[in-house]
């Protein structure tokens, strides 16, 4: 933070003492110099667990609004037609078979739900209202079955939705989940997306916000040498980053790679965190007693 003077003239030891007790402040929330927040933790924890894209404020909320376009228009022609359909059937809190074929979910008011969980939490529907299988995810189970030999592991699917603990080789739960606002592989900080990769477990916490939280390890090894190459971070913070991966430990947030991915409480039915994957309280509790430090959490897309 600069403070404007005349020129010449020097700031008085008032405004030096503000100046430094504002820098103190920011060091200590963990925001960088000139008030950039480097992290997904440091943005308000009401937002990351239910961010508005009706009210689009930033970059990156405008671009996690154009990633969710309707994604066929024969598919728009039939969610028209269902939803007149269903109007005029009374459908209500209930699933529709529609002209097109397609199964369609109808909330309590008899409003087509989209892209979203149900409810229930059971399934997810697309951007058109198509409701989708969640055994139809990219989660390889062979593989799956040796990461999680004499330990715990989870593995996410981001374009399912679906998420599957397993121990020692065994698929033991399954849950429907949510994540970023924006779909893709997390690039940067704030760009709400979801990073996909291979990471472990580096912290675990507890919060009145968030409720049980498993850190991530993002920035791992290859988002390090991503970062590195796309000039978004200096040698010296991606060897920093690579011998943390190396060592099991925690990954710094402050870098403009972002950081601070867990998997948390308080998820919603939609994808409205900054990068987190949110996941039903009482789920939630359940996966935190289980897994340990250095688990690994796999996500795909």
């Amino acid at each position: 933070m600069r403070v404007k003077n005349r020129r010449g003239s020097r700031p008085s030891g008032k405004v030096r003492a503000l100046v430094l007790g504002f820098m103190m402040l920011i060091s200590v929330s963990g925001i960088g110099p000139w008030g950039v927040a480097y992290a997904e933790e440091y943005d308000d924890a009401e937002l990351d667990a239910s961010v508005d894209l009706s009210g689009i404020t930033n970059e990156a909320e405008r671009a996690a609004k154009r990633y969710h376009p309707v994604s066929n228009p024969e598919h728009a022609a039939g969610m028209i037609e269902a939803q007149e359909i269903a109007t005029k059937k009374g459908i209500r809190s209930s699933f529709m078979i529609c002209p097109d074929g397609f199964e369609r979910y109808f909330d309590e008011n008899g409003e087509m739900v989209r892209d979203r969980l149900l409810p229930d939490r059971s399934a997810y529907v697309d951007i058109d209202g198509i409701k989708l299988d969640p055994k139809d995810n990219n989660i390889n189970k062979t593989f799956m079955k040796y990461a999680s030999h004499g330990r715990r592991a989870l593995a996410y699917d981001k374009s399912s939705h679906y998420m599957e603990l397993w121990v020692n080789g065994v698929m033991t739960r399954s849950y429907m989940v949510t994540s970023g606002a924006a779909e893709g592989d997390k690039k940067k900080q704030g760009d709400y997306r979801t990073p996909l990769g291979y990471f472990y477990i580096c912290d675990k916490k507890v919060s009145d916000s968030l409720k049980e939280e498993l850190y991530l390890n993002y920035p791992n090894i290859e988002d390090a040498k991503r970062g590195l190459k796309a000039g978004l971070i200096d040698r010296g913070t991606a060897e920093q980053l690579i011998q943390t991966s190396r060592n099991l430990q925690k990954p710094t947030a402050r870098t403009r790679l972002g950081g601070a991915i867990e998997v948390h409480g308080n998820g919603e039915l939609m994808d409205a965190t900054r990068g987190c994957i949110g996941v039903y309280n009482e789920w939630n509790k359940e996966i935190y007693d289980i897994m340990q430090l250095g688990d690994r959490v796999y996500i795909v897309e």
